[in-house]
């Protein structure tokens, strides 16, 4: 099987990314997974796993996570999703996604698999159960000693909860998929804590009290050791320090090739008190590094040998691109996936104190599921500085169309609005308007911050741009 075949036969079953829509009832989902994986021998067993669910920060925790203890010495895979450029970043190992070759013949086997199976259960598979099988027979073939598993969605029903984690994280709890988790906060938190596993330890940094409620209440029904994380001052067993103070990390005046590292920041932990530091931007990354440390020590009780050196190495050399990802100076171009309303006031209140500019050109595109009147209220609370709403659309079928979103946005009534079906025709226009000491940032969904990140490589003739990797392109 070549690997365009592969990609083809994962495409060809109900996508939910893709489409916004389940083709049936997802209470099937586990027993349906169980089956399948044992017909290949049961890899998700074969190592232990960290297990990652949340509404925000689950991705940037996973990374972290991996990458402490792939820099501790042991052979270390990482699932997440979505992709931003090829469908193999979402199954790496030690930070390198697997190969196409591999991917080819892993899948195959899949495919043989999936014939054995009943015809129900085969016509009900959907694109994240075949993908998430591969990720669990590629770590089992290659041999890691750990791996790190993020949710897709949700937690109890999510094709990844067939594992039988060390440690599972909860981050951050918001409103998101509310047509599939539950409209409040506590209906969200109980599909997250589907993933708690009796004897577990559980880490979480969910600060909403209806969230933490209920994540503790999960705990003790399972008999689960709870860890908690926040901000100075909340009581929690591991606490941060949320405040940025000073200058700006990015003066007006910056030209250099190579960002500087955000500066460590303070966190107490049950040993005492101690520094960290990621190349993460944003103080919102803070809880997400502190939730990471708190998993690594909780792994390291479990017999981990994760290092302080490996935590320190692993952090500094973590990426997780489009994630307030700067890729441009004068103006600033900055690309980031937030897609929720809490996501994007997180953002833009990031902005605000890592870089010195003067008008915020907004780049904004996102799902049609998606809590757009929630977000256009966010872009409504940051007006002060808002120079121009330039919205577009994505290639994706759920992409809502750049004049809807026009509408939407003339509540935050910015002295320019205009709409651009095509994200590289929105970014020529937002550079044109944009003065040096400007910032455009680019937001709303991953899926267009991969093809704008592709877009800006390819286009835009800046050494930050040329730091952008993409490491393959199955996308449009």
């Amino acid at each position: 099987m070549e690997y365009s075949a592969a990609l083809a036969y994962l495409y060809h079953f109900s996508d939910f990314e893709r489409t916004g829509a389940f083709a049936r009832d997802p209470e099937g989902n586990l027993r349906r997974m169980r089956t399948l994986l044992a017909l290949l021998g049961d890899p998700h067993l074969a190592y232990p796993t960290t297990h990652i669910a949340g509404t925000k920060g689950k991705g940037s925790t996973a990374v972290l996570v991996a990458a402490a203890i792939s820099a501790s010495g042991i052979p270390t895979g990482l699932y997440t999703q979505p992709d931003l450029h090829t469908f193999r970043e979402r199954i790496q190992i030690d930070g390198t996604p697997i190969s196409e070759a591999e991917v080819a013949a892993l899948v195959s086997e899949i495919q043989a698999a999936v014939g054995q199976l009943a015809p129900a259960d085969a016509a009900h598979l959907i694109t994240f159960e075949i993908g998430t099988v591969l990720a669990f027979l590629a770590f089992a073939r290659r041999g890691v000693a750990q791996a790190v598993i993020e949710v897709g969605l949700g937690g109890r029903l999510d094709p990844t909860n067939v594992i039988a984690p060390q440690v599972g994280v909860i981050t951050s709890i918001s409103l998101d998929h509310t047509a599939i988790l539950g409209d409040t906060i506590a209906a969200i938190a109980g599909e997250k804590a589907g993933i708690i596993k009796p004897g577990m330890t559980v880490v979480t940094s969910a600060q909403d009290p209806a969230a933490v409620a209920v994540i503790t209440a999960t705990c003790g029904e399972r008999g689960a050791t709870l860890v908690r994380v926040g901000p100075f001052g909340s009581g929690c067993a591991y606490e941060y320090d949320a405040v940025t103070v000073g200058a700006p990390l990015f003066p007006a005046e910056f030209t250099a090739a190579e960002p500087p590292l955000p500066a460590p920041f303070a966190v107490t932990t049950p040993a005492g008190t101690r520094e960290l530091q990621t190349s993460f931007l944003g103080q919102h990354q803070r809880q997400n590094a502190t939730a990471a440390l708190a998993t690594l020590e909780a792994l390291r009780v479990r017999g981990v040998a994760v290092t302080d050196a490996g935590i320190r190495a692993g952090f500094l050399a973590a990426r997780w691109p489009a994630r307030m990802d700067l890729v441009g100076a004068r103006p600033w171009l900055v690309v980031d996936g937030a897609h929720n309303a809490d996501s994007l006031d997180a953002l833009l209140r990031a902005l605000a104190t890592t870089f010195a500019y003067e008008r915020l050109i907004l780049v904004f595109g996102t799902m049609t599921d998606k809590d757009i009147d929630g977000m256009v209220q966010v872009v409504c609370q940051h007006q002060a500085r808002l120079g121009a709403v330039i919205t577009t659309q994505g290639q994706s079928p759920r992409a809502t169309p750049a004049r809807d979103l026009l509408t939407d946005f003339v509540l935050a009534s910015p002295p320019v609005l205009a709409a651009f079906d095509y994200v590289g025709d929105a970014l020529t226009y937002a550079r044109q308007l944009a003065a040096p000491e400007d910032l455009i940032c680019l937001t709303g969904s991953l899926a267009l911050a991969g093809e704008a990140l592709r877009w800006i490589r390819a286009a835009v003739h800046d050494p930050l741009a040329q730091r952008i990797v993409i490491a393959g392109n199955d996308h449009p």
